[in-house]
C-alpha cells in the first residue's frame, strides 16, 4: 500500500504548483504561439493554392498565346506564300508578253529586211538588164556576144545574191 506522508504531500503540493506555474506562464504563451503557427501554416497553404491556381492560370494563357502566335505565324508564310507565287505568276505573264514582243518585232524587222534586199536585187536587176540591153543595141546583134553579155548579167547577178 502506498504510504501518505509529509513528502508525498509536499511533493504533490510542488506538482501542483509547478503545473500552476507553467499554465499561467508557459501553457498559454506556448498555446497561442501554436495557434499563430497553425494559422501561419493554414494562410501559407491558401496563399500556395491561391499562387498555385495563378501559376495554372499563366500556364494556360501562355500556351494559349503561344497556340495564338504559331497560328499567327503560320497564316503569315501562308499569305506570304501566296503573294510569292501571285508575284511568280504574274512576272510569268510579263515575261512571256515581252517575249511575245520581242518576237514580233524580230519577224517584222526580218520581214523588212527581206523586203529591202527583194528591192535592192529588184533595182539591181532592172539595172543589168538596162545595161545589157544597152549594150546588145549599141553593139552588132552577134549570137556570141549576146551569150557573153547574157553570161556576165548572170556573174553579175550571182555575185550580188551571194553578197546578200
Amino acid at each position: 500500500m502506498v504510504d501518505i506522508n509529509g513528502t508525498l504531500l509536499a511533493q504533490f503540493l510542488n506538482f501542483f504548483i509547478v503545473v500552476a506555474i507553467l499554465a499561467k506562464f508557459a501553457y498559454k504563451p506556448l498555446v497561442s504561439i501554436m495557434e499563430e503557427r497553425k494559422q501561419r501554416i493554414a494562410h501559407d497553404l491558401a496563399a500556395a493554392e491561391v499562387a498555385k491556381e495563378e501559376a495554372q492560370k499563366v500556364q494556360e494563357e501562355y500556351k494559349a498565346q503561344l497556340l495564338a502566335a504559331r497560328q499567327e505565324a503560320q497564316d503569315i508564310i501562308d499569305k506570304a506564300t501566296k503573294q510569292a507565287e501571285r508575284t511568280t505568276q504574274q512576272q510569268l505573264v510579263e515575261l512571256r508578253a515581252q517575249i511575245a514582243r520581242e518576237k514580233d518585232k524580230a519577224q517584222k524587222e526580218l520581214a523588212q529586211e527581206r523586203k529591202r534586199a527583194m528591192e535592192s536585187l529588184r533595182n539591181d536587176v532592172i539595172s543589168l538588164s538596162v545595161a545589157i540591153a544597152g549594150k546588145v543595141v549599141a553593139n552588132d546583134m552577134n549570137s556570141e556576144i549576146n551569150a557573153k553579155l547574157i553570161d556576165e548579167a548572170i556573174d553579175k547577178l550571182n555575185s550580188k545574191t551571194i553578197g546578200l
